[in-house]
């Protein structure tokens, strides 16, 4: 098989506000009474906004795309729906004030500094959602497995004067995702790392029929027993790629495939390893694991919650082209256990080696992960007493779907610094779950 090959599509100048870009002046305000009234009404939902339709804008062409056909994503329409409310409770509670004689002038000058900083975000949104088309690369890997052409896609906010006139130290994410996914199916978690200033690369798995793949593709995953294929996938997808360096996320099947990665000793380009609602930790069986996903996760967590629905299941769908045969399949794999404390204690990373799941998960059990990975650190400790500790850290109230909902606030905390304590916990409340939630928590008061 041979595949075209393109090279990476060239960036607009556009200054991304969440990231790397520095406003160009502050200037002191005091917007304590009008940030708290606008915080507390932005964080409620009435009945229908939470269990029928979320706040979202119409479908609409991205700004900036090649093909003025292509539309916004769900994730970008909900994330500029939640600008829209914001102004409007805003907008209210001025009105509000206005009719009571009240004096709206701290209200008007905090809408003024929000929409400024709005409008910088929502250039942002449009630039990552074009980059899931445009800004992808088919990378060509050869595996014991056959030969694959994979579709990566790469996110990126830093501008293109900013490349050449200093050199970029960042270190990538390679973000694994969720069972058979394609990259505009991770665009809830994934733009969050994106709108934080950082590179993140993205690829589709082999089931997704965007990859080539070997004409007997199907066979060769009926004859897995383990993670061997999609590690060797996820592996040789990073080194044609070129990084010397990565930092590997995996998130669900991808976590667990993270984890499969990174026990492989020729595997040395590693630094931080983030786990974020990882499988493979217990034996589930294939009707059991099927049970948790379809109908403790999808039918009870998620499709009764508009929020949730929109961000794990309608995000990329209409770019989804897979086959129950290969979920079946995948299904199978991951209802197996594949690792103990033993295994992940021979995992050492170059920098930091944490794992992430909610409490509330019917995927990742918590006290089998606390355990697991507890036992684990013992076992590193007694090898290397001064190797990076494994961090855990737990969401309470967080369901599997946590990462994409909260991707914002779960950003944040991955750039704090290492906690003193091995096991951290943190309320699901407190993440961002959206660009506009991440612009009122960082007015100044």
């Amino acid at each position: 098989m041979s595949f075209e090959q393109p090279k990476f599509k060239e960036r607009p100048e556009i200054k991304p506000e969440m990231g790397p870009r520095k406003p160009k002046e502050t200037i002191p305000q005091n917007f304590s009474d009008a940030k708290e009234s606008l915080e507390k009404e932005f964080r409620k939902k009435s009945f229908s906004e939470k269990h029928i339709s979320e706040f979202q804008t119409r479908e609409a062409p991205i700004r900036g795309a090649e093909n003025p056909e292509t539309t916004r994503g769900e994730v970008f329409r909900f994330e500029r729906g939640q600008i829209l409310k914001g102004y409007n409770i805003l907008r209210k509670q001025i009105r509000d004030a206005e009719e009571k004689g009240e004096d709206a002038t701290e209200k008007k000058r905090l809408l003024k500094e929000i929409r400024g900083r709005a409008k910088v975000l929502e250039k942002d949104l449009d630039e990552l959602n074009r980059q899931y088309y445009e800004n992808v690369k088919n990378v060509e890997i050869e595996t014991e497995y056959g030969k694959f052409s994979v579709p990566v896609a790469e996110l990126d906010l830093k501008r293109k004067e900013d490349e050449e006139s200093e050199k970029d130290e960042r270190i990538p994410y390679f973000l694994l995702g969720g069972v058979a996914t394609n990259y505009h199916q991770t665009a809830a978690l994934s733009m969050g790392l994106a709108l934080d200033g950082r590179r993140v690369l993205v690829p589709a798995w082999p089931e997704q029929a965007m990859v080539g793949r070997p004409d007997n593709f199907s066979e060769l995953l009926k004859q897995q027993k383990g993670l061997e294929l999609h590690k060797e996938y996820a592996k040789q997808t990073i080194r044609s790629i070129g990084l010397d360096k990565v930092n590997i996320m995996g998130y669900s099947m991808g976590g667990a495939v993270a984890l499969e990665l990174a026990q492989d000793q020729d595997f040395k380009e590693m630094q931080d390893l983030v786990v974020v609602e990882p499988l493979g930790l217990e034996k589930k069986g294939t009707a059991g694991l099927g049970k948790d996903f379809m109908i403790k996760e999808g039918l009870l967590k998620t499709f009764p919650y508009s929020e949730a629905r929109i961000k794990t299941y309608l995000q990329g769908n209409r770019e989804s082209v897979g086959s129950w045969d290969f979920l079946l399949e995948n299904n199978r794999i991951l209802s197996k256990k594949h690792f103990d404390a033993e295994k992940l204690g021979k995992i050492m990373p170059k920098g930091r080696y944490q794992l992430w799941f909610g409490a509330k998960s019917s995927i990742t059990d918590r006290k089998t992960a606390e355990k697991v990975f507890s036992e684990a650190e013992d076992l590193r400790k007694q090898q290397d007493p001064d190797a990076s500790p494994i961090e855990i850290h737990i969401v309470k109230g967080g369901t599997h779907g946590w990462p994409c909902m909260n991707s914002l606030g779960f950003s944040r905390l991955l750039k704090e610094e290492k906690p003193k304590e091995q096991v951290t916990t943190v309320k699901l409340s407190e993440l961002e779950n959206s660009g506009m939630a991440r612009i009122i928590k960082n007015i100044k008061e």
